[in-house]
This record gives structure tokens, sequence and C-alpha cells, in this order.
């Protein structure tokens, strides 16, 4: 009986032992993702700016707070480039990182948005005329992709280039 009572406390509390360390490990998993998130930063070479990647919800906060899709797009003087210029530009004051992304279609035809790489989601592509989160996928048409008039040029993603 008492060899029974010993295996048993010896299980116990090894079982113990091992329900602690899961637990342990868990919680420091937990915890170094989350300060990841908010601590991970880079300092913006030689800049004067540290930028990081935010997360969704503050790159969607960011995105409805930047007034950049107020400006009004003007053929050959205000573009989707200088959209995405002063979101840009916007973004690294705010300490976020921010791509400038090059939409190739035929015919020599491109298109620029701006990119986000969120810790939480994954890389995010805005709209920065309209604010939209928007969807980039090689072989579809942009505008059908994401709800758009259709333009009369074929839009069809043949390429893209995210520039950090």
């Amino acid at each position: 009986m008492r060899i029974v009572m010993w295996v048993v406390l010896t299980l116990s509390i090894g079982l113990l032992i091992a329900a602690a360390g899961f637990i342990a490990y868990d919680r420091g998993y937990a915890e170094g993702h989350s300060r990841g998130y908010t601590a991970g930063s880079i300092a913006g070479a030689g800049s004067g700016y540290e930028v990081r990647n935010p997360t969704y919800d503050e790159l969607m906060d960011f995105i409805a707070d930047d007034r950049t899709d107020d400006n009004e797009y003007q053929a050959g003087t205000y573009t989707c480039v200088d959209f995405v210029a002063d979101l840009n530009n916007n973004a690294e004051q705010a300490g976020y990182r921010a791509a400038y992304v090059y939409i190739e279609f035929p015919d020599n035809s491109a298109h620029s948005i701006t990119a986000f790489s969120t810790v939480d989601k994954g890389l995010v592509y805005i709209e920065p005329q309209f604010d939209d989160e928007v969807r980039v996928q090689v072989g579809t048409s942009y505008a059908e992709l994401n709800g758009y008039e259709i333009p009369d040029y074929d839009d069809t993603v043949i390429r893209t280039n995210l520039v950090w």
C-alpha cells in the first residue's frame, strides 16, 4: 500500500510540475509576443524618426485620422504617387513603417498604393485616395477585385513591387 501511495504521490507531483511548466511557457510566450508587437521598432536610418510595424488596429486608427484622402486627384499634378508619398510621410511621422507599392498593368500603365506590415495581421494594402483596405493579386483586375468602377483600360495586375 505504501508503494502505491508513493507512486501516486510521485506521479501527482510530476503532473503538477509539468502543468506549471506548460502554464509558464504559455504565459511567457504570450507576454513576449505582446511585447514584440508594441516594443519592436527600428531606428529610421538617420531620419530622426523611430518607425515600427503597427498592429492592425493601430493602422486602422491612423488611416481614419489621416487626411490624405481629403486631397483632390489632379491628372498630371497630384496623382496616385502623390497620395502615396503624403500617406507614407504621415505614417513615418506617426512612427509607422510604410511601403510604396508599384502595381504594373498591361500596356505600360501603373498605379501606386501603400502597404503596411502589421504585426498581427500581416501585409495590409491601403488605397490612400479613399482610405480603403484593398487586395492586390497578380492576374486579376485591381478594380474588380476591390469593388471599384472598371476603368476603360486593362487593369489586370501583371506585377507588383514593394519599396520599404
